[in-house]
């Protein structure tokens, strides 16, 4: 008697691969999806062109429960320009943390102005908690809203205690002149902070430390900080002198992200440069 049973076919085979990889697909979390469009906007930050015919890197989308292989078509690790793209995004907070970082300064400087100091830092402290509860409200992340509401509040509190409106400075005065002997000190023990720093959000070698290049990058990257800090300081304490609180509220917000966004672009930029150059040139050094 012959069998009329169905048997499977290369084509079935590969019909079934496909239901089954659509079944995978679908059941993967809504996260997954986050983490490929990561990637092309991660493309986008490293400079590569749309329709560049280098090889592009993927995400490899891995069933729940199942172990991870982040690598990619090119040996490299697509964790790596995902975490750039993601960690700057979340320093910067994207154009709304721009704003509401620099927004309760503003409201003092223009309360300061229009009244006298404890209603300005009142109004201060008013926005920035308003800030917080906004986000709260619509159930966003209110880290960046938190920082500012405490470093706003202790500023305030300094200032309340002196009763002096050039005193609610005194806070980023500290901070850029402590962020200026730490870049610089970084760099005379040859320990350039921007290099853990880098380690910290990306993937470089644990030995970047014996690479000569690597340091020496990492040193002038120091140093860009640190020149960054020291020039904001050195401003803000010649105007704290002079106790002119409102020429230093100004200063204070024209030399804030402007110039942090500015070094931030030079460190990826140069850094990237430096690591793709020191791998190529000391490939043992550096793997």
């Amino acid at each position: 008697m012959t069998d009329h049973r169905a048997r499977p076919t290369g084509d079935h085979t590969d019909q079934s691969s496909e239901a089954e990889q659509r079944r995978v697909e679908e059941a993967l979390p809504a996260s997954r999806a986050a983490d490929i469009i990561a990637e092309e906007a991660a493309e986008l930050v490293t400079g590569v062109p749309p329709g560049d015919p280098a090889p592009r890197r993927r995400v490899v989308i891995t069933p729940p429960g199942a172990p991870a292989e982040a690598k990619a078509d090119d040996g490299t690790k697509d964790d790596e320009q995902i975490s750039i793209a993601d960690q700057v995004r979340e320093q910067l907070g994207g154009l709304r943390g721009l704003i509401e970082s620099s927004l309760p300064v503003l409201v003092f400087v223009l309360a300061n102005m229009a009244t006298s100091l404890k209603p300005a830092l009142w109004a201060a402290v008013g926005s920035a908690a308003l800030i917080a509860a906004y986000r709260l409200i619509r159930k966003d992340s209110v880290r960046h809203a938190l920082n500012g509401l405490f470093a706003v509040g202790i500023a305030a509190f300094i200032a309340a205690r002196t009763g002096q409106a050039e005193d609610f400075y005194l806070l980023n005065i500290a901070r850029n002149t402590g962020g200026a002997l730490l870049c610089a000190g970084s760099v005379l023990i040859r320990r350039p902070v921007i290099g853990y720093a880098w380690r910290f959000i990306s993937e470089i070698p644990p030995a970047w430390r014996e690479s000569k290049p690597l340091v020496r990058a990492f040193s002038l990257i120091s140093l860009v900080w640190a020149l960054m800090f020291a020039i904001r300081a050195g401003v803000q304490i010649y105007l704290w002198s002079q106790h002119n609180a409102d020429a230093l509220g100004w200063a204070s917000l024209a030399m804030g992200w402007p110039m942090f966004g500015a070094c931030l672009l030079f460190t990826v930029w140069y850094g990237r440069r430096a690591i793709a150059a020191a791998t190529e040139s000391e490939p043992a050094s550096v793997s």
